[in-house]
């Protein structure tokens, strides 16, 4: 991989975040309280595939971050939490599933879904619903959590053998 890559993910998943919470943190102290809700991935903390070093690296720091981030800011009244998504059917997994099957990457979305036990890809939606709980006061007693949104695709230890 080389270095421009290296930086990209960087520059985005991890000094963007670093960032974003250094604007909003004042904020939130001024007026008491929020929430903050990190999106990371399954892929670096969890699992990992072979090519994407860069991308796995910043989005397992993530965790860290938020977890140090959700210490700092606890008596503060700050909440903060971070998604770790698998796939779900977004323009970047379109784009991917072109990238691997240009003559039909809907067969690319199906293989992704055939290793997921709920055989299907997210919809946004659905991550977007995780989103607003983490962020609203139903989620009030969570801080330093690191939610897991990706139709059991971590479960299984292999998926060729088993009992049903």
């Amino acid at each position: 991989m080389d270095d421009a890559t290296r930086d990209f993910h960087i520059d985005v998943n991890i000094k963007g975040v670093w960032n974003t919470c250094k604007a909003v943190i004042p904020y939130m102290l001024k007026q008491g309280g929020g929430s903050i809700v990190i999106a990371s991935s399954v892929t670096g903390d969890i699992v990992a595939d072979a090519g994407e070093a860069a991308y796995a690296m910043t989005k397992a720091a993530l965790v860290g971050l938020t977890k140090c981030l959700a210490v700092e800011y606890a008596g503060r009244n700050i909440r903060v939490n971070c998604s770790q998504l698998g796939y779900a059917r977004t323009p970047m997994v379109e784009k991917m599933a072109v990238e691997s099957n240009p003559e039909n990457p809907e067969a690319a979305i199906a293989a992704i879904a055939a290793g997921v036990p709920m055989r299907r890809l997210a919809k946004p939606i659905e991550v977007g619903e995780l989103f607003a709980f983490l962020g609203s006061d139903e989620s009030s007693y969570l801080t330093g959590s690191q939610i897991v949104i990706d139709g059991g695709s971590t479960l299984p230890e292999t998926m060729s053998i088993g009992t049903n």
